[in-house]
């Protein structure tokens, strides 16, 4: 009764946002959509997962724009069915019923005023910062879901923030201020079947079992209050052979940090977020049939998590715990993207992180770094699109590729082939990709859009 009442509920509400919009007087009122399903089993290789369904979704995705005059007002929603009961809520971006198998989320809803050399744009809504492809460096602001890792979008994976944004706007330059009143986490993996839960939270600790929140109350979470808000800012310059970009946030981590605690037999988790700074600039450049792009972000005094190792050291010498240090880190990317013609495209970058001060007490190395390569390829009049792409971690040489086929049976009809491959680095380390090796799957996926 539950999920049907729960699936009743968000369905009549998403109509009725629908409809309202519809009956606002506009010059122009548009409705557009998509209806994806996607079902992705285990390979052969990997040990836990052989042969089962690692994902298996229906998602319907609405979106609303209605045009008066300079201004717009726009909705976009989702509804999904899990058929593994997957669905996770990061407690603000969306309801979801308590089997798991059912989701609304709202991904934006917000108002939009063009003034000429202004512009003001009212609540959720999402905005890619930063040149890199598919790598978090400086594109902060939005969170992310960090709930699904099989067949997935980075673009799309980022939720919206509740946010305020005033633009000054000039032919060659836009200046956005952001004001942020209430902090949206990431969404994490919680729904106990979801494949992703045994991986980001710890099973163990030691030799004693641990016991993980199951909902995002149980996390220890910003208090709702004005001093808790979050700012940004972005000043953005389009020049004819240069494109260039400068950032700055004061917010919060959008993922928690964990602190282990024994309670009893078992170990118990808990997970809060601390305050967050960051400038960073991108660039990008071009020069024939090749885009050069460059990318830095610098977080002084950042918070970062400390080892579970660590900690038990402390629990053991009955001191108080450290769940965070805080280090300045730097992190820069550098890539290229390559028009190569008959329909081929090529992209590359490299990724730097350095944390200074030491990483004695922390869950990382001193400096990581990785690579990436994306290849793009159309064929048969563009009806069928092949991409591959893969990363490199360059410390524990671990890696994982993503090939995908899409083949568009009509313009609003197209069916997928994709593979999620995770391969362990040297000498059998995790390092980055490694430790989601039993993640590997193939996945069908058909897509209708209207």
């Amino acid at each position: 009764m539950i999920r049907k009442n729960f699936f009743t509920s968000s369905f009549t509400l998403f109509l009725l946002s629908s409809l309202f919009l519809a009956q606002i007087p506009a010059q122009e009122t548009s409705f557009s959509g998509s209806l994806t399903a996607q079902a992705g089993v285990g390979l052969p290789q990997t040990h836990e997962n052989k042969g089962h369904f690692l994902l298996g979704t229906t998602v319907f995705d609405g979106t609303v724009k209605s045009y008066m005059g300079e201004s717009m007002m726009v909705v976009n929603s989702q509804l999904i069915y899990d058929a593994l009961g997957a669905q996770s809520s990061n407690g603000t971006e969306a309801l979801v019923s308590e089997d798991a198998s059912f989701a609304l989320k709202l991904k934006e809803a917000y108002f939009d005023y063009n003034g000429g050399s202004w512009a003001l744009r009212a609540g959720r809504q999402i905005a890619a910062w930063g040149k890199a492809d598919s790598i978090q460096v400086a594109d902060i602001l939005c969170p992310q879901d960090s709930s699904v890792m099989i067949a997935a979008n980075y673009k799309e994976s980022r939720l919206g923030i509740d946010a305020l944004r005033l633009s000054y706007i000039l032919d060659f330059l836009q200046l956005d201020a952001y004001w942020i009143p209430f902090f949206t986490p990431s969404t994490l993996p919680l729904a106990k079947r979801n494949p992703l839960n045994p991986i980001q939270f710890p099973q163990s600790f030691g030799d004693k079992p641990v016991s993980s929140p199951e909902k995002m109350s149980e996390f220890d979470l910003p208090e709702k209050k004005l001093s808790n808000s979050e700012y940004a800012l972005r000043l953005g310059v389009n020049l004819s052979s240069l494109d260039f970009s400068l950032y700055g946030f004061y917010g919060w981590e959008d993922t928690p940090f964990f602190a282990y605690s024994s309670d009893g037999g078992t170990i118990k988790l808990k997970g809060s977020y601390e305050r967050l700074m960051m400038f960073g600039a991108d660039s990008a450049i071009p020069l024939g049939n090749f885009v050069f792009r460059f990318e830095a972000a610098y977080f002084p005094e950042r918070y970062l998590q400390t080892s579970a190792e660590y900690q038990e050291s402390r629990m053991n010498s009955g001191l108080n715990n450290e769940s965070t240090k805080r280090r300045h880190q730097l992190v820069g990317l550098l890539g290229f993207d390559w028009d190569a013609g008959s329909g081929l495209n090529i992209m590359a970058q490299y990724v730097g992180d350095a944390i200074f001060d030491g990483v004695k007490e922390l869950d990382r190395k001193a400096y990581t770094h990785l690579a990436t390569l994306t290849l793009e390829k159309s064929l048969m009049n563009e009806l069928l699109s092949l991409t591959l792409h893969g990363e490199l971690d360059l410390c524990e040489f671990s890696s994982l590729i993503d090939a995908e086929a899409e083949y568009s049976l009509t313009d609003s009809i197209k069916l997928g082939l994709i593979g999620n491959f995770f391969f362990e680095g040297k000498d059998d380390e995790n390092g980055e990709y490694g430790i989601y090796r039993d993640l590997s799957c193939i996945t069908l996926k058909g897509k209708i859009s209207f």
